[in-house]
């Protein structure tokens, strides 16, 4: 049996045709269960190989535009559209490249906040008192379900308030996420669900507030439900389940996947991408470090070879895993390549933020990110090493800012807001004051946590 993995060339190809199926779906607005053909209709659609065509399909369903279906009347579908594109695209990244709890909440405090600062901003009396109704909804004791559904219905309320699409995707895709990883490194909800029902209480109660417009409290109550999930965190145990266990959990539906009112349950492909993410986490793997063998693999998965070379291409779309061939041959870490989520937002940048919404979004983040590289002297020093000059441009600044942040999912957040923010405003390209960088870059170095802040704001605010 031949134990080598497909070359990633081909795979490149398939990317293309998944970017090409999901403009041709967006530009055609087509309707839930609209077929779009099998896979060799499709084949002479794409002027592309049955092979290459099937990558396609597979990053398109991993990323919840299109399902598969069998039988009689298969082929492609347009799907329920039960999470968006772009939501599943950000949550599988952050999940593949390695985010854990800890540093998920630490993002989600910052997105969260920012959401609740803005739709206090935003909202009126009519849609307060529309929230508190919601937040009303009677719920019985012990009744998860109910207490999960509110929860989110709360959430993507204040999303909504917002009026910030970049600000809901930020926030869906770090709780999504969160959920994943909760996951796959513990077999028992129950700590879950009991965070669960205290952060629901702490909504109750903030959403009060916000009818009362008590701005205090609200930022109270906000720090109190994180800290719940930083406890529950800090309290799990990680099990070191098997490839196996993680693909059941991940793929369960029904009162197996309570915890998944939050979150659609994944297609088999991208379970067993995540299980193999969670075991080069839980081995603690190294960029380079052979994972194994095809036949090892799928053995430890129990997969098939057609649903494991789909999770293999979902992997190396990121850059998380490379495939090698010949006799020291087989999966072998990667490192994880933020370029294919970024070409992901650029068609919708115009549509995500404002100028204004993101220059706020861009400061709050790169000040955190300053701040990190400040109490991290070997990164800072990474980051005003070689490469940097003066007379940089405010986009060139924030992205070295964004690739060397210490904590690597506010360092992509960071990153995608430069991107959009490039996209939307031609200014971002213009030379900040020289000066005024060098100073930042020399107060970066020496560690000033009160100076490299402060400059860095004021940067932002001038540019």
């Amino acid at each position: 049996m031949n134990d080598e993995l497909p070359s990633g060339g081909a795979s490149k190809l398939g990317e293309q045709v998944a970017a090409r199926l999901e403009a041709l779906v967006r530009s055609n607005a087509w309707p839930m269960g609209h077929r779009l053909g099998n896979e060799e209709e499709l084949s002479q659609t794409f002027g592309a190989s049955r092979a290459t065509i099937r990558e396609a399909i597979a990053i398109a369903e991993w990323n919840g535009l299109v399902e598969r279906r069998r039988g009689r009347e298969g082929g492609l579908y347009i799907s329920a559209q039960t999470l968006d594109p772009a939501i599943s695209r950000l949550r599988n990244y952050l999940f593949l490249s390695g985010a854990g709890l800890s540093e998920l909440i630490r993002a989600r405090r910052i997105v969260e906040g920012h959401i609740l600062h803005r739709a206090m901003q935003q909202i009126t009396a009519i849609e307060a008192a529309d929230l508190a109704d919601l937040s009303a909804s009677p719920v019985q004791q012990g009744d998860d379900w109910a207490n999960l559904d509110r929860l989110k219905r709360i959430v993507d309320r204040l999303s909504d308030l917002a009026g910030i699409p970049l600000l809901r995707l930020f926030g869906s895709a770090l709780r999504h996420c969160f959920v994943d990883r909760v996951r796959t490194t513990t077999l028992d909800d129950g700590d879950f669900l009991a965070a669960s029902r205290a952060v629901g209480r702490h909504r109750t109660l903030q959403v009060d507030a916000i009818r009362d417009f008590d701005q205090q409290t609200v930022r109270d109550l906000q720090t109190r439900a994180m800290d719940v999930w930083a406890a529950f965190a800090a309290q799990a145990s990680p099990a070191r389940l098997r490839g196996a266990e993680i693909v059941d959990r991940l793929t369960a539906t029904g009162d197996d996947a309570l915890i998944y009112a939050f979150v659609r349950p994944a297609k088999k492909p991208e379970a067993v991408a995540r299980a193999i993410a969670q075991m080069i986490a839980d081995r603690g793997l190294r960029e380079g470090e052979r994972l194994g063998v095809e036949t090892e693999l799928m053995a430890d998965f129990d997969i098939s070879r057609r649903v494991f070379r789909e999770a293999v291409r979902i992997l190396e779309w990121f850059g998380i895993v490379e495939s090698g061939r010949g006799k020291f041959g087989g999966l072998m870490v990667g490192r994880p390549q933020r370029e294919a989520l970024l070409a992901s937002f650029r068609e919708d940048a115009g549509s995500l933020c404002g100028p204004q919404e993101t220059e706020m979004l861009l400061r709050i983040l790169l000040l955190d990110v300053c701040r990190s590289l400040v109490a991290d002297p070997e990164a800072a020093r990474r980051c005003t090493g070689e490469g940097t000059s003066p007379s940089m441009s405010a986009a060139q600044l924030a992205r070295l800012l964004a690739r060397h942040a210490p904590d690597p999912v506010i360092g992509c957040l960071a990153e995608i807001v430069v991107d959009v923010r490039e996209r939307g405003e031609p200014s971002a390209g213009e030379p900040l004051n020289g000066g005024d960088v060098a100073r930042f870059l020399a107060a970066l170095a020496a560690g000033d946590r009160f100076a490299a802040p402060r400059i860095l704001d004021a940067l932002y605010r001038a540019g």
